[in-house]
């Protein structure tokens, strides 16, 4: 139960800390220019498919540098439970049950109540 629930932690850290969310929304705005060059009117054909070669590559990029960010944050918890399903332990689902609230309790105090804390007590 330690290792899920240190994992998780793990797993909440690197969300926080690596540029996931950026990541994806960077492929989203390389999607939605693809789809306003395809929309647009006035433009040759041939102009509109040699700009949807290059956001096409760039979109692979976006979505190859996202997967691998996701990779990354879901590694500590992809591994417990490979090391957990290949030991034979299985967790019973109460005790999984139970990491719930453990890791969104962390969460509520990590990123919503020290911070609340800090600016209250900071010196002015």
């Amino acid at each position: 139960m330690l290792a899920l629930f240190l994992a998780l932690v793990a797993v909440l850290e690197l969300a926080r800390g690596l540029p996931l969310i950026p990541a994806f929304a960077e492929m989203n705005a390389s999607g939605l220019r693809s789809l306003r060059v395809i929309r647009r009117s006035g433009v040759s054909e041939r102009l509109k498919e040699r700009a949807m070669q290059l956001l096409a590559r760039r979109l692979f990029a976006a979505s190859i540098r996202a997967g691998r960010l996701l990779a990354v944050t879901a590694a500590p918890l992809l591994i417990v439970l490979a090391f957990e399903w290949a030991s034979g332990a299985v967790m019973p689902w109460q005790q999984r049950l139970w990491v719930m609230p453990l890791t969104l309790g962390y969460a509520l105090v990590r990123w919503q109540i020290a911070p609340a804390l800090k600016r209250r007590v900071q010196p002015r």
